[in-house]
């Protein structure tokens, strides 16, 4: 499922961009088009390997004396590029000259809707679009008619031995949910399946779907665009988007938390994007990281005390001292983990066996045998394998803030709380 999604996101680039040798776009570009929302990037760069080893061929239907038969590969290479300065990564792709001619002509590869592909949620009914997508200007609004049998893996994805199968089944569980999904969540409207019978005038051979194309062009409900934007507010708009951020994301950012919060969260982004991933890892999704720091920032804003110029305890000193530290301490276990998952599979493993080796020496058996059972993410060693990563790229302090870390959370919290809209 997620490789056929990504290369439908792929594939919607290369339409936009044209014909050309060889085609890039930034990595959280990709993954925020494939609503790919994980910071582990290693079931990307499976389902890479996995589309440059998917053969496609085709042969011509002509009945003259000379007939064809060629094939390639869906993509002929693909990797990423990672820049050590600005942490930016870019992936970049290739097709077969064949192939590019083919899905790059608008008469017989259809553009698809991209807001379409990442809202379906089955193979069924994401191949099912793809077929019925190509149809939709067709003047009869009818797919080609197939056997059943045929229309079966094409539609799960399976390939194999079904003389068994049956066609009511096939058509409760996959036909007739994949075409409900369609109607529901994109521009397509499909019908169907228009059933033919065999002699016996009983049982089911051929099937084929209508298809045509909603007054709408798509189901989700988009944000409403930024009204009577000022002109001062441009400046903060165009950092935003130069530091990865979409448009639309900034817009409804500055609706909600208003121009000065979102300056001030903005330059945290940039100083973020600054430093070295090699020690911080990267920042796949730039507006989610902005929403969510300046979510974060409201949340400890909200718990401050009614007023700014109450004489403090020293506990009440002590309480937001602790908040602060962490709230620094959060982002740094956050950054480490990211930093991990950026990592290449060879490095991730690597790491892994030195933590599963520091393990066994320790006192604790527990922690080795739910790190082997559910891996490095359980909630049980999540922890423990974040401040074994903090040790091995930053240092035994790679806990502890300086008083100029502290005094910068302090700062960034003090200055929202005086921007929030009463």
């Amino acid at each position: 499922m997620l490789g056929r999604r990504l290369f439908n996101v792929l594939l919607h680039r290369a339409q936009e961009d044209g014909e050309l040798e060889e085609y890039q776009a930034r990595l959280h570009e990709i993954l925020g088009d494939s609503e790919y929302n994980s910071s582990n990037t290693a079931p990307i760069r499976k389902s890479l390997l996995e589309l440059m080893s998917t053969t496609v061929e085709w042969q011509s239907p002509s009945t003259s004396e000379i007939e064809t038969w060629e094939a390639c590969v869906l993509l002929s290479g693909a990797g990423t590029r990672k820049d050590k300065k600005t942490g930016a990564v870019t992936v970049f792709w290739r097709y077969d000259s064949k192939v590019r001619e083919q899905l790059l002509s608008p008469d017989r590869y259809a553009r698809l809707s991209l807001e379409a592909i990442t809202q379906l949620s089955t193979h069924a009914s994401m191949a099912l679009y793809e077929i019925c997508a190509r149809y939709v200007d067709n003047p009869g609004h009818k797919t080609a008619r197939q056997h059943w049998r045929w229309w079966k893996p094409v539609l799960t994805g399976i390939a194999g031995d079904d003389t068994k199968a049956e066609y009511r089944f096939f058509k409760r569980d996959v036909i007739n949910k994949a075409i409900a999904e369609i109607n529901s969540l994109t521009n397509l409207e499909v019908k169907g399946p228009i059933e033919y019978k065999e002699r016996d005038n009983k049982t089911i051979s051929d099937i084929q779907f209508e298809v045509r194309l909603k007054g709408r062009t798509y189901a989700r409900e988009q944000p409403k665009p930024l009204e009577n934007i000022a002109f001062n507010d441009l400046p903060v708009i165009g950092r935003a988007i130069n530091a990865g951020v979409k448009q639309l994301e900034v817009e409804v950012l500055l609706r909600k938390y208003g121009p000065e919060r979102l300056t001030a969260a903005v330059g945290e982004l940039e100083k973020r994007l600054a430093m070295p991933s090699e020690k911080v890892g990267h920042v796949l999704k730039p507006g989610g990281w902005l929403r969510a720091h300046l979510d974060r920032a409201e949340k400890l804003v909200s718990e401050q005390p009614a007023h700014a110029n109450t004489q403090l305890t020293q506990a009440e000193i002590e309480k937001h001292r602790a908040a602060w530290t962490d709230e620094w301490l959060s982002r740094r276990r956050d950054d480490i983990q990211k930093g991990f998952q950026e990592l290449g599979e060879a490095s991730q493993q690597e790491l892994l066996e030195q933590f599963r080796q520091e393990l066994k020496t320790t006192s604790q058996p527990q922690f080795l045998k739910r790190f082997d059972s559910s891996g490095w993410q359980h909630r049980m060693v999540r922890g423990v394998f974040t401040k074994f990563l903090g040790i091995r790229t930053i240092g035994e302090d790679w806990d502890k803030p300086t008083t100029d870390d502290i005094l910068g959370i302090a700062a960034e919290l003090a200055t929202a709380k005086v921007q929030v809209p009463n």
